[in-house]
Formats: structure tokens, C-alpha cells, sequence
């Protein structure tokens, strides 16, 4: 099953999504719009609870920072737009094969600590990380121990060398694409 994009703003549909959940049935496609409100964060806490039922999860929010997302289970793929609420550590417990942040408020260092649990091993379904924000800048601070324009087409590797990941930076964000190693 699949929410229609134009439908996903809709109030209507939020009981309709609850209940389908309830009855543990699958979606393909999920799109949310979160605005903040106290009965969206309350049905946030229920679909967070199921997201193992959903393939694609696309959140449009413009959420309080401050208001703390649980995600008890992951989809199999996250586009978040507008995820300036998504901290690290909801990054760090992804278990996603594919996760889009945009807008995001991550940071070199961040990134940097996102790297280094992949190539120990961390992250390991993942075949595609894309991340834009205005805090990923080439600001002199290190990742991986390169400059950020260092890290360009740059290839790395797993510690026990089982995968690769080829790192692209643009101008609208960095890509890093996941394989196995040949």
C-alpha cells in the first residue's frame, strides 16, 4: 500500500494510516507531513513504533528542534526534508539502506563520527547516504583526516575491507554510495 503524495497533508488520513497500522499491514510508500502539533506528535510515537512496515518513509516537517523524535524501528529507506530535528544519534541508530536528510543541521564533525562507525562495521545495510545542510563546509576541520573538498571522489573502505563507499561532494550535498567490495 501506498499514501498518494498530494494526500499526505490531509488530517483525514491519519486515523485511516492508525488503523492500517494496527492491522500490521505493509506500506510501500509512506509521506508525512509533521507540523508539531500535539496530536501529530502523539501519532508520530504510533507510526514510529511500526516503521518496519514501511518501505519508503518521506517526512516533510518543519518541527520544533526541541521536541525529541523516538524512533522505535526504521523503515527501509528515510527521505527527510527539512530534518534540522534529526540529531546524530538518530542518525548513528539508522538501520536504513537508504537515508536522505536534507536541510540538516549535521556537521563536519558529525559526519566525521557517522564515517568512522560505517568503516568499523556500523550502518550495515546501508547503500546510500545523502546528506545537505548548511553546516557541511569545507571550514577546515577534518573528516576522516581530509579537508571536506579532500574527501571528493575520495573511495574508502571497511576495516575488514567487505565494502567500499565512493564519497561525492556538491553543491547541494554530499553522497556516499555503499558496495561491496570486488
Amino acid at each position: 500500500m501506498s499514501t498518494s503524495f498530494n494526500s499526505y497533508c490531509s488530517d483525514l488520513f491519519q486515523p485511516i494510516i492508525s488503523k492500517l497500522f494496527d492491522l500490521q499491514l505493509e506500506f510501500k510508500k509512506l509521506y508525512i507531513r509533521l507540523e508539531g502539533s500535539r496530536d501529530e506528535n502523539l501519532w508520530w510515537n504510533q507510526i514510529s513504533n511500526n516503521l518496519g512496515l514501511v518501505g519508503y518513509l518521506s517526512i516533510s516537517s518543519s518541527l520544533d528542534p526541541a521536541f525529541e523524535q523516538v524512533f522505535t524501528s526504521w523503515s527501509r529507506k528515510i527521505r527527510i526534508l527539512n530534518s534540522d530535528w534529526f540529531t546524530l544519534e538518530n542518525l548513528l541508530s539508522c538501520t536504513c539502506s537508504k537515508i536522505t536528510l536534507e536541510e540538516s543541521l549535521l556537521e563536519n564533525k558529525d559526519f566525521d563520527v557517522v564515517l568512522r562507525k560505517w568503516k568499523t562495521g556500523g550502518f550495515p545495510n546501508l547503500k546510500l547516504l545523502w546528506l545537505d545542510g548548511p553546516n557541511i563546509t569545507d571550514n577546515g576541520e577534518q573528516i576522516l583526516g581530509m579537508n571536506l573538498n579532500e574527501l571528493d571522489e575520495k573511495v574508502i573502505q571497511t576495516d575488514d575491507g567487505s565494502k567500499k563507499a565512493t564519497i561525492h561532494i556538491g553543491p547541494a550535498g554530499i553522497e556516499v554510495f555503499v558496495t561491496p567490495f570486488d
